[in-house]
C-alpha cells in the first residue's frame, strides 16, 4: 500500500479505532520513526497543556 492509501484507509476508521490506532500502533513505531527533533517537537505540540485542558475540566483533574 502506498502512504496515500494508508492515509485514506485510517481516516475512514471509526472514531474507536482510530483512537485504538493511537494507543496501540503509534507506541510501536515511535522509537524508529520519531528520532529527529522536529518529530519530537510536532508530538509535544499535539499534547501541549492547552490541548489536554478541556479534558482534564471534564474529568476533574483524573479525581
Amino acid at each position: 500500500m502506498t502512504f496515500e492509501e494508508i492515509k485514506a484507509a485510517v481516516l475512514k476508521l471509526s472514531d474507536e479505532d482510530q483512537k485504538r490506532l493511537i494507543m496501540e500502533i503509534i507506541p510501536l513505531i515511535m522509537p524508529k520513526a520519531c528520532a529527529d527533533n522536529t518529530c519530537v517537537q510536532k508530538i509535544r505540540d499535539l499534547v501541549d497543556e492547552e490541548s489536554v485542558r478541556s479534558y482534564r475540566d471534564q474529568h476533574m483533574n483524573g479525581i
